[in-house]
């Protein structure tokens, strides 16, 4: 019974690291994990940019953010339908990413298909949460195009104020700092509570210390990987837990030797909580690093 307790913690902080854990969007992961191809087409290396998002699409089909910088690189290498193409596959898969509608916009554009191109970048305003200035700005050179000068000269304005902003915002400022605690460590917190307690039963109910021993090094890991800055604090937490919720909420054995294997397995359980949360972080920065 002990081992099925820990066979599911384990599959069930698996499962919330690879889906809950990580508060980015999906666009925002995957444009993380295409960086050296990022790299490699702002540095005008356009054919290996181009080898290096072809492949990540054979080998993930539905990655919008790669058929983009497919496209971008189609474009380059004046493969203009190719680049249309892609950026319709790409919207096929996430039709929130501004980015590709505005590319879209700016083929359709270039094209003359005027209609299409408002369209498209009409889509890629409401998306972009003024964000950027050139979603006005074609969109803005679209309605001139369509003789709607009213129109387009709002959203040159618009882009004009978007562009004050960036400018006059202060280094710091551009990026508000985000609260110590937020959110994700709130969820995190509630986590940590229910792992506290699971460690707590299988310290009552195990004959030995490996158990323990094992949940608490996995979700101390787990606490570094999901925090690699703050899961000191959620270290601390999981050790107070542990400590209080064994003295107050459960029986203290009479067998002495009984009292010792759980008192090894506690204290053992909040010296791994801190050891495997750094590794947790560690391992964290490395991959991020790498």
């Amino acid at each position: 019974m002990l081992e099925f307790l820990v066979v599911v913690s384990l599959v069930g902080y698996i499962y919330y690291l690879r889906n809950y854990a990580d508060l980015r969007t999906k666009s925002e992961k995957e444009a993380a994990g295409l960086q050296e191809g990022i790299k490699l087409y702002n540095e005008s290396q356009i054919e290996k940019a181009f080898e290096y998002f072809d492949q990540k699409i054979k080998a993930k089909p539905k990655s919008s953010f790669a058929y983009l910088y497919r496209a971008l690189c189609y474009k380059k290498l004046g493969n203009v339908a190719a680049a249309k193409n892609d950026l319709i596959t790409g919207l096929s898969y996430d039709g929130t990413l501004s980015p590709l509608h505005l590319e879209k916009g700016k083929i359709e554009f270039e094209g003359q298909l005027l209609r299409d191109a408002l369209e498209s970048f009409d889509k890629a305003v409401l998306y972009d949460g003024d964000e950027h200035e050139s979603t006005y700005h074609w969109r803005g050179l679209t309605y001139q195009a369509l003789g709607r000068d009213i129109e387009a000269q709002k959203d040159f304005l618009k882009e004009s104020d978007i562009l004050k902003q960036k400018l006059t915002a202060s280094p710091v400022a551009t990026k508000p700092k985000e609260p110590f605690l937020d959110k994700r460590l709130a969820i995190n917190s509630v986590l940590i509570i229910a792992t506290s307690v699971l460690v707590i039963v299988i310290i009552k109910k195990s004959d030995g210390i490996h158990l323990p021993f094992l949940l608490a090094v996995f979700s101390a890991i787990s606490i570094g990987i999901v925090e690699p800055v703050k899961g000191w604090i959620l270290a601390i937490f999981q050790c107070i837990l542990l400590v209080a919720g064994y003295f107050l909420f459960t029986d203290l054995p009479e067998n002495a030797g009984r009292q010792e294997v759980e008192s090894f397995s506690l204290y053992g359980s909040c010296v791994l909580t801190f050891a495997g949360s750094f590794i947790g972080a560690f391992l964290k920065r490395a991959v991020i690093a790498g």
